[in-house]
């Protein structure tokens, strides 16, 4: 009987493993080369199929809002980036930025979907499914909210959250790899709206040419706008002041409202004082480790501003 024969079979089924293992790594290696180059933008992650709510629906454009609807998505579209909740693209007049909603985080994954419903995991994938529902609905009753009452200040031209048959419109993006799409827009929720600069860019560009006297006016417009915002009683609980606002030219606008919230008690002083001591304390951070020098007389005006809403804090 010939002994090497186990020895052969061990080796056999080591060399197996061992590329199992190496063209597991290689396709792992070429998926994140994938995400990488196109941020995994494809149809797929920007569908969703939901039942209808009223909820999300918005009132008819006028004849002339939808005139302007028109000539802005007969230009092309091409990639800038993905936030937490979507991809967007700048159109080729680099005036407007769309928007699809990244429906990769805000709905169940396929690995919640094929759970089977026994024992512990039934509750765990009920939990997941009610988990997602809730952040979707959270963030379609931000934009919808801010379209209702607040259109304007953030730059919201057109909101599209319910699937619909009428549109009959076509739109080309260009992706991250420069390969077009056309998507046909009564198939997916999208945001239509104004591009601004953030203000982080924008205070950065002017900091950079020693123009503090309007970054002081650029801090002021912003704190005018949360005010706005208070005035209708509302708020964003996402504090990010500093990539969620900007300006379109001179105008300030709120630009991420996926968080927007309705409470009547924001119109009270008292109530919306923190909130905004909130938005102070995220410039002061950000100037004090960015511009330490100038942080004294920046901080100290900001100080100011709120000494004249508050009368003193």
């Amino acid at each position: 009987m010939d002994q090497r024969t186990p020895v052969k079979k061990k080796s056999n089924f080591r060399y197996k493993i061992v590329s199992i293992g190496l063209i597991g790594l290689s396709l792992f290696g070429l998926a994140r080369v994938y995400y990488r180059m196109t941020d995994d933008f494809r149809l797929s992650n920007i569908s969703y199929e939901m039942p209808f709510q009223e909820n999300w629906e918005v009132a008819p454009m006028t004849t002339q809002e939808q005139e302007r609807f028109d000539e802005i998505l007969k230009q092309k579209f091409y990639y800038i980036g993905k936030g937490a909740q979507s991809y967007a693209f700048r159109s080729g007049d680099d005036q407007y930025v769309l928007k699809f909603f990244k429906f990769k985080h805000l709905k169940p994954s396929i690995f919640v979907n094929i759970l089977p419903e026994i024992g512990p995991l039934k509750d765990y994938k009920q939990n997941q499914i009610e988990r997602k529902n809730r952040l979707l609905n959270s963030v379609f009753d931000g934009y919808r909210l801010a379209y209702a009452v607040h259109a304007d200040e953030t730059g919201l031209i057109y909101i599209h959250l319910n699937k619909t048959h009428s549109m009959h419109k076509n739109v080309i993006v260009q992706d991250k790899i420069g390969l077009e799409k056309t998507i046909s827009l009564d198939d997916v929720p999208f945001i239509l709206q104004v591009k601004v600069k953030t203000t982080r860019t924008v205070k950065t560009e002017l900091m950079k040419t020693r123009n503090i006297p309007k970054v002081k006016e650029r801090i002021a417009q912003i704190f005018n706008l949360y005010l706005s915002e208070y005035s209708k009683g509302i708020y964003d609980r996402d504090h990010g002041v500093m990539h969620n606002t900007g300006f379109a030219g001179d105008k300030p606008v709120h630009l991420d409202v996926g968080k927007l919230t309705k409470d009547e008690r924001m119109k009270d002083k008292e109530y919306y004082k923190p909130d905004l001591l909130r938005i102070v304390a995220k410039f002061n951070v950000w100037f004090k480790a960015n511009y330490p020098k100038d942080y004294p007389q920046l901080s100290a005006f900001m100080d100011e501003q709120m000494n004249q809403i508050f009368g003193g804090f």
